[in-house]
C-alpha cells in the first residue's frame, strides 16, 4: 500500500490538489526542469509528467515518442541513447495541436530547454511538489513494459515513494512497476475516447448494444452530452465506476478525463478507498487532434469537480486553477 502521507492518496484534503499538467506549459516548455521549477516557485502542489525510455534504458521526461514536434529532430525516443537525447533541445516555438476553437496553437517561449532525466526531476522537484508520473504508451514497442520497472527503481533510489503516483493507460506497465518496487501508488487512466474502436461493433450488434445500454448511465451534462453521448461513453463510465482494472492490480488511485467524472464515480471509488483525479482543464491545445470538450475551458467545470470531491485536477494553467480554488 502507498504511504498514507502521499498527497494524492490522503483523504484529508480540503480541496483538490492543483496539478500542473506537464509543468506550467503556458510559461515554459512541457516536461522540462524549467517548467517544474516554476511550478515550485508558484507554490503549485503537484505536477504531472510523462516518462519514456531511451535506447539504453534511461527514463526521460517526454510526452511524444516521435521527437519531431518537440525537438525538430527525426526519429523516436526509443531509438536514441541518453547521450544523444541530452544533446537535443525542446523548441522555443512549440506546436500544441488545436485549441478549443479548433484553430492551430503554437506556444512560444524565451529559450530552448534540455530534455531532463527522470532521476533529475525526482531529486530536485519531488521534495517540494508531488508528482504524477505517467508511463506513456509507445505503439512502436507496445509489448515492452520495462519502463514500469525502470521508473519504479528510480523512485525507490530517490526515496520519494510518498511523493509520487504512477499512472498509465497500459496496466501491464503498472504491474511491472509494482513487481519492481513495493509501496508505490499506481493507477489506471481513462480517456473518453479509449473505446471508440468498439463503436462499430456495438452498432452491428444491436442486442449487445441494448444490453450494455441498460447498464449505462449518461456522462455528466456539464460535459456537454445531455443525451448520453455514444454508447462507448456509457460503457467507460461503468468500467470506471466498477474500478475493474484497479481491483485486478490492487491500485490506490484512478485518473480519468473530466468528461467521465460524475457523482456516482467519485462516491463509489471513495467508498473503496480509491483516490480519483481528473484531466485536463484549461488546455493549451490537443496534440492528438481530438476536439477539446467545451466544458474543459470553463470555471463552471472546476466548480462541478470540486463539488463532487475529486482528489486532484490536472491543468495547463495551474496559476488560474490555484486562484480559483483559493
Amino acid at each position: 500500500m502507498a504511504p498514507a502521507s502521499n498527497p494524492f492518496v490522503t483523504s484529508s484534503k480540503s480541496r483538490p490538489l492543483v496539478v500542473g499538467h506537464r509543468g506550467v506549459p503556458r510559461l515554459h516548455q512541457e516536461n522540462t526542469l524549467a517548467g517544474f521549477r516554476r511550478a515550485v516557485a508558484l507554490g503549485i502542489s503537484a505536477v504531472e509528467l510523462d516518462v519514456q525510455l531511451s535506447r539504453d534504458g534511461r527514463a526521460v521526461c517526454l510526452h511524444d515518442a516521435d521527437l519531431e514536434r518537440l525537438t525538430g529532430a527525426r526519429g523516436n525516443v526509443r531509438d536514441l541513447s541518453w547521450d544523444e537525447l541530452a544533446r537535443l533541445r525542446i523548441r522555443r516555438e512549440l506546436p500544441m495541436g488545436v485549441g478549443a476553437d479548433g484553430a492551430p496553437v503554437v506556444a512560444r517561449y524565451e529559450r530552448e530547454e534540455p530534455i531532463p532525466l527522470l532521476e533529475e526531476v525526482l531529486s530536485e522537484i519531488a521534495p517540494y511538489a508531488a508528482i504524477n508520473l505517467e508511463l506513456k504508451l509507445d505503439l512502436g514497442r507496445w509489448w515492452h513494459v520495462d519502463v514500469g520497472a525502470v521508473v519504479a527503481r528510480d523512485v525507490a533510489r530517490a526515496g520519494v515513494q510518498s511523493r509520487v503516483i504512477l499512472t498509465s493507460f497500459d496496466p501491464r506497465k503498472l504491474r511491472a512497476a509494482q513487481r519492481a518496487a513495493s509501496g508505490l501508488a499506481v493507477g489506471f487512466c481513462f480517456d473518453d475516447g479509449m473505446l471508440d474502436f468498439a463503436a462499430p461493433l456495438l452498432q452491428r450488434l444491436p442486442g449487445l448494444t441494448r444490453e450494455l445500454l441498460s447498464r449505462m448511465r449518461p456522462p455528466s451534462a456539464a460535459a456537454g452530452r445531455e443525451d448520453g453521448g455514444p454508447a462507448t461513453h456509457g460503457l467507460l463510465t461503468e468500467l470506471l465506476d466498477a474500478n475493474l482494472v484497479g481491483r485486478v492490480l490492487g491500485t490506490q488511485v484512478v485518473g480519468a478525463e473530466h468528461t467521465l467524472i460524475g457523482e456516482r464515480t467519485v462516491r463509489r471509488l471513495h467508498e473503496r478507498g480509491v483516490a480519483v483525479g481528473t484531466h485536463t482543464l484549461f488546455p493549451l491545445g490537443s496534440t492528438t487532434g481530438k476536439p477539446i470538450a467545451p466544458a474543459a475551458v470553463t470555471e463552471t467545470e472546476v466548480e462541478r469537480l470540486v463539488e463532487l470531491g475529486v482528489d486532484w485536477i490536472e491543468t495547463d494553467d495551474p496559476e488560474r486553477l490555484q486562484e480559483l480554488l483559493g
